[in-house]
């Protein structure tokens, strides 16, 4: 199939198809003169990008394990089970530190409410921004 067929069955755009293409993450295709021709697991392929796109992994994240240029398909496998679960951890992670901060939020507004004179916050203040200005 051409590119706008590959583009419309998949829902990517061809300037996403052209970039997974240069990355490595779908094959290059066979061409036919100057147009290429993917092949239907092309379809497959592009939306497990996708779908591990919306799910909050980066291309680059995806080039170790989804790269075509690995023979062996279990490998592959094996390696994006290995990022997912890398995926995982870290948004746990995140959702920790966050339950951590609407606890130290929590006790920040128990103290203003029972000493609005306050001043000084005697909470554990992390020096790094944390908000957009």
């Amino acid at each position: 199939m051409y590119i706008g067929e590959l583009a419309k069955k998949s829902g990517a755009t061809r300037k996403a198809i052209y970039l997974y293409e240069q990355l490595g993450l779908i094959p290059k295709p066979m061409r036919k003169g100057s147009y290429r021709i993917y092949a239907d697991v092309a379809i497959h392929q592009v939306q497990t990008i996708r779908c591990a796109q919306a799910l909050g992994f980066k291309l680059k994240e995806l080039v170790e394990a989804l790269a075509v240029n690995t023979s062996d398909p279990g490998s592959s496998m094996a390696l994006m089970l290995k990022q997912i679960e890398l995926k995982r951890l870290t948004i746990q992670s995140q959702i920790d530190a966050a339950q951590a901060q609407l606890q130290l939020l929590n006790q920040f507004e128990d103290e203003l409410r029972h000493s609005p004179e306050l001043t000084n916050c005697e909470l554990p203040v992390d020096s790094s921004p944390k908000g957009k200005l």
